[in-house]
């Protein structure tokens, strides 16, 4: 498949973490270059999606932001969090629901100061569209 080169907008998230959960401290904005062949990531779950050029499911960080608002959880992070946590020998089942409770907050908390659009595989989209 040849080259083609797309443009698509880019955030970076500056953050801090802390015993009191991650903090964002910067958000910038820029449009960056890519091969289109580039395999896209879901922006919720992490799942390849397929080549950039084909990505079908794409929503405002507005609409995010809205289903957030409504009551959409990323279930998937989540459970991959709380994996991480008890792999890495976490038992103490109260300590593990503060973790994720910061985890959570701050997660909604980048949603709202994104700026750029969300790719999202097939599953996130359904999900997140039950809150649109």
């Amino acid at each position: 498949m040849p080259e083609k080169r797309i443009k698509i907008p880019a955030e970076k998230v500056l953050f801090e973490v802390s015993k009191d959960g991650v903090a964002i401290l910067d958000t910038t904005t820029e449009l960056k270059e890519i091969d289109g062949n580039t395999t896209a990531i879901c922006d919720l779950c992490s799942a390849a999606i397929g080549p950039m050029i084909y990505v079908e499911h794409i929503e405002s960080p507005e609409a995010i932001s809205r289903a957030v608002k409504h009551g959409y959880r990323p279930e998937e992070m989540l459970r991959k969090s709380i994996e991480m946590l008890e792999s890495m020998g976490e038992t103490n089942e109260a300590y593990i629901r503060e973790i994720m409770d910061k985890t959570l907050k701050s997660w909604i908390e980048m949603v709202d100061k994104s700026e750029t659009p969300w790719a999202l595989c097939e599953d996130c989209y359904k999900a997140v569209h039950k809150f649109i």
